[in-house]
């Protein structure tokens, strides 16, 4: 049988845990959090973006370096296509 002080620590918990839910339930405001949260992943979006270009511009320069020739992911400019004549 458990002592009496064990089950009012018990009791205590559980208050001190419902009183937290209830304190974060009245103070949050969910459009926030939401506005945040899209915040976050639009800023981690480009975060990781400009990383990605950072890493191929590097590796491609690495290239380069390392063996004398061009990356084979870089493609050689398109020329301009000639303007086509006018119908007629």
């Amino acid at each position: 049988m458990p002592k009496r002080q064990d089950v009012v620590r018990e009791q205590l918990g559980e208050l001190r845990t419902n009183l937290e839910a209830l304190w974060v339930a009245l103070s949050a405001d969910p459009k926030k959090q939401a506005r945040r949260e899209r915040a976050w992943s639009v800023f981690s979006g480009i975060l990781i973006a400009a990383a990605t270009m950072a890493a191929r511009r590097s590796t491609a320069k690495a290239w380069a370096v390392l063996t004398g020739e061009q990356p084979p992911t870089t493609r050689p400019a398109r020329e301009p296509a000639a303007p086509a004549p006018p119908p007629g």
